[in-house]
């Protein structure tokens, strides 16, 4: 005889929610309203949490929203399945597709929109032009690219007409994990924002997220850094300027825990949305970029165990830093004056021992001038530590510092960490005096 099935208790359901995938979790909420006190109740632990411009990802599941155009008596222009095939757009349209009008006056919108058509129309002849020097239809794709502007060309025409479009429009949320794909679709008669932050609640609000590693802007190798934005119109927080006072708290979270944050678009918009839900619990990392030549001092970065600078940053970034340990992707100036005024106020600060600071440096010639510039100051002296004495580089450079303790600078290989093909180390530790013994080169 079976035994008849048991619901959990709330006790066993709110350890299952603790420890279940927060994608199938996520699945059975929206399925089993028994569930729900459970889930809204428990802290929900993910691993890798990645925030782009154009969709957000939960352990390698991609959740992303769009708008897509479905023609309904004839199949779809290729330029439409094109964008459709990619999510569709992530922008506030109207039933043409276009931007909404931003005036009440129809002559005004009419004039706008004729003007829009006739620099859609000089682009087209332009790119004709230019497959036509070319003796061919052009470059791959250029032909589909004609065919957008056309298509982007007729819609303003009809709404200046106000014909109705051939088409509709859908809002598209598309979960794919793998070569598993899942689409969502409901009419578009909404603004994409409402949409946008719908889908958001529902992931992510009223509750309690852990995550271990999180990703703030778009996927890039760190090191080869560059700015990049997803939809045209981007929110404040993927915007290519400080736009601090209107970024809102990421993805709806109402209260966070980070283990290793990483983020690939500007700081301080990274650091707005995180401020009003971060947890008071200091990152075990954070990995960022050196914006306009500046870094931001604020609790969330001086308390983070591990900082990363990436890529070009001046020297005097590492001044008045409380971490303990910080990496620069590349920070030497060659004169050298930033470096002594580093070291001077190092001194007058009397760094806590086991304070580390490591920088990438790409050429020879400039790890030599970097030891130079040790070698210079009053009391340097050569000498090797148990850290390099066994190292291809066993020789470091010893500087007396304040509170008996003293600076060891040496040259090493990056760590994992410290990754990057084309650099060595300079790495500057502080010790108690006398930790390294003096040799003669």
């Amino acid at each position: 005889m079976t035994t008849p099935p048991k619901p959990l208790s709330f006790l066993s359901s709110k350890s299952v929610a603790l420890y279940m995938d927060p994608n199938k979790r996520l699945q059975l909420y929206l399925r089993c309203p028994s569930f729900g006190i459970a889930h809204e109740n428990e802290a929900i632990r993910i691993r890798d949490l990645k925030v782009r411009p154009d969709n957000f990802e939960i352990n390698g599941t991609i959740y992303r929203l769009g708008v897509i155009t479905q023609y309904t008596d004839t199949p779809n222009p290729r330029p439409i399945a094109v964008d459709n095939a990619k999510g569709g757009t992530q922008e506030n349209i109207d039933i043409y597709g276009l931007p909404p009008r931003q005036t009440q006056d129809e002559a005004e919108n009419v004039e706008l929109d004729n003007a829009e058509i006739t620099r859609l129309r000089k682009a087209i002849a332009g790119m004709e032009q230019s497959n036509a020097r070319r003796g061919f239809p052009g470059y791959l794709g250029s032909r589909t690219d004609i065919q957008r502007l056309n298509w982007k060309a007729e819609a303003y025409n009809m709404r200046i007409n106000n014909t109705p479009p051939p088409y509709r429009h859908y809002l598209q949320l598309t979960i794919s994990t793998g070569e598993s794909v899942q689409i969502e679709r409901v009419v578009y008669d909404k603004q994409f924002e409402i949409g946008k932050e719908y889908i958001e609640n529902i992931v992510f609000g009223n509750k309690k997220f852990q995550v271990e590693n999180l990703q703030i802007g778009a996927d890039q190798d760190f090191n080869d850094y560059g700015i990049e934005q997803g939809p045209s119109r981007p929110e404040p927080l993927f915007q290519l300027t400080p736009q601090a006072d209107s970024v809102k708290p990421l993805l709806s979270i109402r209260s966070l825990d980070i283990g290793v944050l990483k983020v690939t678009c500007i700081l301080t918009n990274a650091l707005a949305s995180l401020r009003p839900i971060l947890s008071q619990t200091p990152l075990k990392e954070l990995r960022a970029l050196c914006h306009e030549k500046t870094f931001p001092e604020e609790p969330i970065v001086n308390t983070a165990q591990f900082l990363e600078i990436a890529e070009c940053c001046p020297i005097h970034a590492l001044s008045n830093r409380p971490n303990y340990r910080i990496h620069i992707g590349d920070a030497y100036q060659q004169n050298g004056e930033g470096l002594i005024d580093l070291i001077n106020e190092w001194k007058k600060r009397e760094m806590p021992i086991g304070t580390y600071y490591t920088m990438g440096v790409r050429y020879d010639r400039l790890i030599t001038a970097i030891f130079q510039t040790f070698k210079n100051l009053p009391g340097a002296k050569f000498g090797e530590n148990k850290e390099t004495r066994l190292t291809n580089y066993p020789e470091c450079v010893i500087v007396p510092m304040g509170n008996e303790t003293e600076l060891n600078a040496y040259r090493s290989e990056p760590t994992e960490v410290e990754r990057d093909p084309f650099s060595s180390i300079v790495t500057i530790k502080w010790h108690p005096r006398g930790y390294a013994r003096e040799v003669e080169w």
